[in-house]
C-alpha cells in the first residue's frame, strides 16, 4: 500500500488502535470513545484524550486536559519521540499494514517520469548536477543528512513526504552553469528540488551572512517547469491546490492534500501549456501567496483558466490575516491549516453541499459535537425538567427591570462553571466587582440564609467570617473557569466574537457565553446607520451565527417594552426586536407571579394593575414565575415557579421542597 493510503487507513482507524495503543504509558478505556492520554495521564473524569469536534474528517483527537490536538500519528509521535514517518510504519504494522518503500517522483511532470535517455541527458560528471541520475543520488542523500532534514522538518515537511516528492540533498553544490562558464563559485549545503528532467531549484539550508548569500539563497538550473504536475492527472479524486512555491504545494500534500507549484508567478503560461496539451479532470484550488504579486498572478489564472474551459475555485481568505503563504500556515498552526485544507477540498467537489457530502464528511463530526455539548444543567431543577438542559444555540432571557434578570442569568453562569463549563461573562452594564460580590452574597444565602449577607455590604467592605467561607468556595468551585469581561463603548456582536474565537484557540475549550444586554450592544460600523429595532435584530443574527459556527451555548438578556410592565410576557415585549422570536433557539422570559393570577387582573382598572405590579416588585423575597416563551429542544412552552431574593441576588426553584423550607426560615428571620 502506499504512503497516502496507510495514513489514511491508520487514521481512521484511530478507534481500534487506541484501546491497545502502547508506547511511554498504556491507554485504558475510561467511557465510550473516551482514554486516558497517555501524555498528561488525564481521563478519569472524561477529561482526558477523546474526539475533536474541531475534525473535519472524523479522525482528529484531543485531549480536554494538557490540550493536544492532532491524529493517532501525532500522539504516537509525541509519546514515543519519534519521527512522522517512524510513526506511520509503527502504526501500520499494528493494524496489519504494508507501505511500499518504492516512492513515486511525484515532483516531475508525467511526460518526464521515465528514466531519460543518453540523447536526454548530458554527461554523468558530478559538475553536471542534472538529470535523473543525479536527482536519485540527492534524494538518497537526503536521509542521511541531519541538518537537511532539520530544514525541511523546521518548515513543517516530514522526510518521508519530502522524499515521496523527489526533493534530494547535494552537500557541496555548485552551480552547474556557472562552472560551464568558466566561473567558480563556492560550494554550498543545499535542497534539490526538481521539475523535470531539465529544471531543478537548488535551496541553501544554511542562514545566509551577506547580501550576496541572500541574494543566491534559492536558485534554478535549466528551463523552468511546475513542482509535482503529476497532480494533474493522479488516479485518486482530490481537487488540486495551485500554489507558488514547492515548499507550499509540499504543505498542502503533508495536510493531506494534492498540489502543485507554479515555482514563480510569472509561469502561469506554463499551467496553461500543460492541460491545453493534456486536460485535466481534477478542480483547481487558487491558493497563491497572499501578496500583490500573488494576487495578480491569480486574476490571470481566473482569466486563463475560464478561457480553456478548467474547472477551478479561489479558495477566498484561506491564510489567516498576516499569513503570507502555505507554508507559513502550517507552521504557525497546523491544526487550523488542515483543516482549512479539509474545508476547501470539500467545496471543490462537484456538488459540495448534498447529501452524499453531508453524510460522508460533516455529519458524524455534527453528531460527536452535538453529543458533548447535550444536556448541559442550570441549577434549577424545573428549568432543566422543563429545557431537557442546555443545548447548542442562542438562548434569550427577556424580563422587566428589578425583577433580577442578570441575578438569574449570572447565577447559571456561576453553576455551569462550578459543574465544570469555562464561561464568558460579557458585562455591559455591571462591573466585574458587582458580580462577584452578587456570587458571594449568593454563596452566603446558600450557605444559611438567616446569615447571609447581601452583595451591597460586602462592596462597602464588610468582610465577616461567612462571607470569607463563601470566597474561598468560590475560588475552590469556580477558580479559572468564569471570565467576566467588562464592557465598553466597542463592545458589539463583532467584538465578542473574535474575543471568543481568540479564547477558544488559546485554551482549547469551547465556553458558554453570556450577553449582558442585548439594547446597550454597540452596533458593528455596517449596522451603525441602521434604525434601533434593525440594529437590534442584526445583534442577534450575529450571535446566532457565532453559535451555530462555533456550536456554542449563547445566552442574550434583554429587556422589555415599558407598554409591557403590567401585563404577562410574551414575544410583543421584547423590546425593540422582530427577529428574536424567530431567530434564536429558546425564548425565557421572567415575570411577576402575580400578573398570571387572573384576580388581580380582572376588568381594565390601569391603575389597580400597575398598584399590584408596584406592590410586588416591593416583596423581600419577591415571587417570580419562569416562562419558557420557545424551545427548539424540550417543552415549547412551560412555566416555573421561583422565590428572588434580592439582597442577596439568589434565586431558588420553589419546585423543591428545599426551597420552601428556606422560604419559611428567611420569613421567621
Amino acid at each position: 500500500m502506499n504512503r497516502d493510503a496507510a495514513r489514511e487507513e491508520v487514521r481512521s482507524s484511530w478507534r481500534r488502535i487506541l484501546p491497545t495503543f502502547t508506547g511511554k504509558a498504556k491507554l485504558q478505556a475510561n467511557g465510550e470513545d473516551s482514554y486516558i492520554c497517555p501524555i498528561c495521564g488525564h481521563g478519569q473524569n472524561g477529561d482526558g484524550l477523546t474526539y475533536n469536534p474541531d475534525s473535519r474528517d472524523r479522525n482528529g483527537l484531543k485531549c480536554f486536559g494538557c490540550g493536544f490536538a492532532g491524529d493517532i500519528i501525532d500522539l504516537y509521535q509525541n509519546v514515543n519521540g519519534i519521527d512522522y514517518n517512524t510513526a506511520l510504519k509503527a502504526l501500520s504494522a499494528e493494524i496489519g499494514l504494508s507501505i511500499d518503500e518504492e516512492r513515486p517522483q511525484a515532483g516531475f511532470s508525467a511526460q518526464d517520469s521515465k528514466e531519460p535517455t543518453e540523447q536526454q541527458t548530458t554527461r554523468n560528471r558530478p559538475a553536471d548536477k542534472r538529470g535523473f541520475s543525479y536527482y536519485k543520488v540527492c534524494n538518497e542523500a537526503l536521509s542521511s543528512s541531519v541538518d537537511a532534514i532539520a530544514y525541511i522538518n523546521s518548515r513543517g515537511i516530514s522526510l518521508e513526504t519530502a522524499q515521496a516528492y523527489g526533493i534530494g540533498f547535494d552537500a557541496e553544490w555548485r552551480s552547474p552553469t556557472a562552472l560551464e562558464g568558466g566561473k567558480h563559485p563556492p560550494k554550498s549545503r543545499r535542497l534539490i528540488i526538481p521539475t523535470s528532467s531539465k529544471h531543478y531549484f537548488a535551496r541553501s539550508i544554511d542562514e545566509p551572512q551577506t547580501k550576496e548569500e541572500a541574494k543566491y539563497q534559492k536558485m534554478n538550473e535549466g528551463e523552468a517547469g511546475l513542482f509535482n504536475e503529476a497532480a494533474l492527472y493522479s488516479d485518486d479524486a482530490r481537487p488540486v491546490f495551485i500554489t507558488e512555491g514547492a515548499f507550499d504545494a509540499l504543505s498542502f500534500i503533508e495536510a493531506g492534500g494534492n498540489a502543485l507549484a507554479l515555482n514563480s508567478t510569472s509561469n502561469t503560461k506554463l499551467l496553461f501549456e500543460a492541460l491545453e496539451v493534456k486536460p485535466s479532470k481534477k478542480t483547481l484550488i487558487l491558493c497563491l501567496d497572499n501578496d500583490k504579486a500573488g494576487r495578480e498572478a491569480t486574476q490571470d489564472l481566473r482569466a486563463g483558466l475560464k478561457r480553456i474551459n478548467a474547472p477551478f475555485i479561489q479558495a477566498f481568505d484561506f491564510y489567516p490575516a498576516g499569513i503570507k503563504d502555505a507554508n507559513e500556515a502550517l507552521q504557525k498552526d497546523r491544526d487550523s491549516f488542515i483543516n482549512a485544507v479539509n474545508i476547501a477540498m470539500s467545496k471543490a467537489a462537484p456538488r459540495p453541499d448534498s447529501i452524499d457530502s453531508y453524510i460522508d464528511n460533516y455529519m458524524q463530526r455534527d453528531i460527536e459535537a452535538f453529543k458533548a455539548g447535550c444536556n448541559i444543567k442550570t441549577g434549577f431543577d424545573g428549568v432543566d425538567k422543563g429545557c431537557g438542559g442546555l443545548f447548542s444555540g442562542l438562548y434569550v432571557l427577556a424580563a422587566i427591570s428589578s425583577l433580577g434578570k442578570t441575578t438569574f442569568a449570572h447565577q447559571i453562569a456561576d453553576h455551569l462553571a462550578e459543574s465544570g463549563r469555562e464561561v464568558i461573562y460579557f458585562s455591559l452594564e455591571q462591573s466585574a466587582l458587582e458580580l462577584v460580590t452578587k456570587s458571594l452574597a449568593r454563596i452566603t444565602a446558600r450557605n444559611n440564609l438567616s446569615t447571609a449577607v447581601t452583595s451591597l455590604s460586602i462592596r462597602c467592605g464588610n468582610f465577616p467570617q461567612q462571607v470569607q467561607q463563601a470566597h474561598d468556595e468560590y475560588r475552590e468551585k469556580v477558580g479559572n473557569r468564569l471570565s467576566i469581561v467588562e464592557g465598553n463603548f466597542n463592545c458589539n456582536a463583532g467584538y465578542i466574537a473574535d474575543y471568543v474565537r481568540k479564547y477558544i484557540k488559546d485554551t482549547g475549550t469551547r465556553p458558554v457565553i453570556f450577553v449582558d444586554y442585548l439594547q446597550i450592544l454597540q452596533p458593528s460600523l455596517e449596522a451603525a446607520a441602521q434604525a434601533k429595532r434593525d440594529i437590534v435584530d442584526s445583534a442577534v443574527t450575529e450571535l446566532k451565527r457565532l453559535s451555530r459556527e462555533l456550536n456554542l451555548i449563547v445566552f442574550v438578556i434583554c429587556s422589555v417594552n415599558r407598554a409591557n410592565y403590567i401585563t404577562p410576557i410574551d414575544f410583543e415585549s421584547l423590546k425593540e426586536s422582530g427577529g428574536i422570536e424567530y431567530t434564536a433557539d429558546a425564548v425565557w422570559g421572567l415575570q411577576l407571579q402575580c400578573l398570571s393570577q387572573d384576580k388581580v387582573f380582572d376588568g381594565n382598572n390601569i391603575t389597580e394593575k400597575r398598584e399590584a405590579v408596584k406592590n410586588a416588585k416591593s416583596e423581600n423575597p419577591r415571587k417570580i414565575e419562569f416562562v419558557c416563551l420557545k424551545n427548539r429542544s424540550g417543552k415549547p412552552y412551560f412555566t416555573c415557579p421561583f422565590t428572588y431574593y434580592p439582597a442577596h441576588d439568589y434565586f431558588v426553584d420553589d419546585s423543591t421542597k428545599a426551597a420552601e423550607r428556606e422560604f419559611t426560615i428567611y420569613r421567621r428571620v
